[in-house]
């Protein structure tokens, strides 16, 4: 059985811009059994409609992506998160009312129905560290760069992102940890 863990992390650009502008990072982590096979982690940025559920959609479309590229479409995968309402949504037990979501929570659904045995659960934030600790990662990584990390602020700001979503530092490379 396979194992996709994710989590997503929310930051605003400053107390200036609306709480709807910000950065967006995410972690993912897939395990076979008990040893990882592969990870990831990437940062986007977004001049509005930014928040927590879509970083945490981008952590999931991103492992489920992983998921299919390696092939394991008829195998069992179980897919874990600390965010009940993603996992709600995709289960089909809650909506999705945001349209800043919905197209992600759409991505996410077609990716998942190409596994048909998967399942989802919902962990405590106290059992999802590990992916929590990718997504905090890629938000070190951005700030390691102070230039860029200010640049990147200042187009948040000035809303030259506006709603699209900005790659600013994701890492696509699935790597054994």
């Amino acid at each position: 059985m396979f194992r996709l863990e994710f989590d997503g992390l929310f930051r605003t650009a400053d107390d200036e811009r609306p709480a709807s502008a910000g950065i967006m990072c995410y972690g993912w982590r897939i395990l076979r059994g008990k040893r990882v096979i592969a990870q990831g982690h990437g940062t986007f940025a977004r001049g509005r409609n930014a928040n927590s559920n879509i970083a945490e959609y981008l952590a999931l479309v991103e492992g489920l992506e992983a998921l299919l590229d390696m092939g394991v479409t008829h195998e069992r995968v179980l897919v874990c998160g600390d965010a009940k309402s993603v996992i709600n949504q995709m289960e089909g037990v809650a909506g999705v009312s945001s349209p800043a979501v919905r197209s992600l929570h759409e991505r996410a659904r077609k990716l998942a129905a190409a596994f048909p045995n998967l399942r989802w659960e919902w962990l405590p934030r106290r059992h999802n560290r590990a992916a929590d600790a990718l997504s905090r990662h890629a938000f070190k990584r951005l700030r390691h760069d102070p230039a860029r990390y200010e640049s990147i602020l200042e187009k948040v700001r000035t809303s030259r992102l506006a709603g699209r979503l900005v790659d600013v530092g994701g890492l696509r490379v699935y790597q054994p940890a």
